[in-house]
């Protein structure tokens, strides 16, 4: 069934309630998907659960959905945040859609000393997230940040915990001195975390020392290989999943 995220505000979802779809959105189903009045679609707005709709009006200019009833509640945990320094707009653009499919609840943005970039197009990184969101059946669509230095992020309340991936710690051999990323998670239970990417080549030297001098900061090893920054962003949600969150 075709699954459409109604960004707009909307009095709350109940049986009954006539939604005026977008442009984009009423042109997919009745020009790209064929649709008309008396299909049915399964709406989420990110609040109200996921809801099937009956199309009421299929007009070129108006298209409106009926809501029919609620078939899943919205749930209540939230996923991990994932901060990551901005790179080359195709990995950024892999990350955005991976780190959706895999439950972040919010992507921050960061420029660091060795960002590649400045300029990131965030409305086109919204849009790939709702699409992500709305083939992997997902209730939700996490919150894209617009990107904010390193320092104000480590300032800023939110989060409990930070791990970032220290890939200065991948030659530490066989008595490494930074604790695998697995393990490091294993310890967090109950703590909401945020995992930090940094950007192609690493923090420098200033970065990572602040990094590590913080309490609230694990720097964690993300095995014996150096990873593309699209790469460790994919593990490290990979296993936050598989440790503290929903596929437990």
């Amino acid at each position: 069934m075709i699954r459409l995220y109604i960004s707009e505000p909307t009095p709350a979802f109940s049986a009954g309630l006539i939604l005026p779809l977008n442009t984009d959105q009423g042109r997919y189903l009745t020009s790209v998907m064929r649709k008309g009045a008396g299909d049915v679609v399964s709406i989420f707005n990110g609040r109200d659960g996921e809801w099937t709709a009956e199309i009421s009006e299929a007009g070129k200019r108006l298209v409106t959905l009926k809501l029919i009833e609620q078939t899943r509640t919205q749930p209540t945990g939230q996923g991990p945040v994932l901060a990551v320094a901005l790179i080359k707009r195709g990995p950024l653009e892999y990350i955005i859609e991976k780190a959706t499919e895999l439950g972040a609840s919010r992507i921050q943005l960061l420029t660091t000393r060795r960002t590649q970039s400045d300029h990131v197009k965030l409305e086109r990184l919204k849009i790939i997230a709702q699409e992500a969101a709305e083939q992997t059946e997902r209730l939700d669509v996490p919150e894209i940040v617009a990107p904010i230095k390193l320092e104000a992020f480590l300032a800023a309340p939110g989060v409990e915990v930070i791990v970032f991936g220290d890939e200065d710690s991948t030659h530490e051999g066989d008595a490494r001195q930074t604790q695998p990323l697995l393990e490091v998670l294993s310890t967090l239970t109950n703590r909401r975390a945020a995992i930090l990417i940094g950007p192609e080549g690493g923090f420098d030297d200033h970065e990572r020392q602040t990094l590590r001098g913080m309490e609230n900061v694990y720097p964690v090893n993300l095995g014996p290989r150096i990873l593309r920054a699209d790469t460790a962003a994919i593990s490290a949600l990979t296993l936050y999943q598989a440790a503290l969150g929903d596929w437990k």
